[in-house]
């Protein structure tokens, strides 16, 4: 491993897998992982004001649907953009650990001889430093109608393209690949599964006059 440090900017460069590692000031590192071929990330955040889980006509790419998966604890978000032209996903995980302690001054009541009175006394209290790591999957699997498809990257294919248009309409968990082989599972809403057979209609269609 081969570390370059100052106080603004770190790089970390593991085997042919680079993570930049950047000092956003307030305790927070935004630590972003690329890979060499990977699925493109969503140009959108969790906080974008998108029509999430709805059919969107985009001037340039055509219908498409936003969506997003969080967990109530707040240690990640998926954002994925569905389309005929690609499948965009961003996963960001966040955690925190403490780095240092700093010393606070407190107070509380007590009583003594029958007579109530207040006391300071002093406390330690962490330091955190919160990270935040954004990466896209190396591909997507999805389970659908007792069929597995793989995406990867680019155009949506035909067959992938009518198993999304059919698939039930409710939440589905999808399996997102990563670089070096591990998996994470997560849940793409209803409301974009349903939206998917409007998005992805067309392309099936034009993959029947195709043939």
């Amino acid at each position: 491993m081969t570390v370059i440090a100052n106080p603004h900017f770190m790089r970390t460069k593991i085997m042919r897998y680079p993570i930049w590692i950047i000092g956003l000031g307030l305790g927070l590192t935004l630590i972003t992982a690329s890979t060499a071929i990977a699925v493109d990330p969503v140009p959108v955040t969790q906080n974008s004001k998108v029509a999430w889980s709805q059919v969107v006509n985009d001037r340039f790419d055509g219908n498409l649907v936003y969506d997003k998966n969080f967990d109530g604890n707040g240690t990640f978000v998926f954002v994925s953009r569905w389309s005929p032209q690609d499948i965009r996903a961003t996963y960001t995980e966040y955690r925190s650990e403490v780095v240092d302690y700093k010393t606070v001054w407190r107070s509380k009541w007590i009583t003594e001889n029958g007579k109530r009175r207040e006391v300071q006394y002093r406390d330690r209290e962490p330091i955190y430093r919160k990270y935040q790591t954004e990466r896209s999957p190396k591909a997507i699997k999805f389970a659908i109608n007792n069929q597995v498809y793989t995406y990867e990257q680019g155009a949506v294919s035909a067959e992938l393209a009518a198993a999304l248009a059919s698939a039930p309409s409710e939440n589905m968990i999808i399996r997102l690949v990563w670089e070096n082989g591990t998996t994470t599972d997560t849940e793409i809403g209803k409301g974009t599964v349903a939206a998917w057979k409007t998005v992805f209609k067309s392309s099936t269609q034009v993959g029947k006059t195709n043939l």
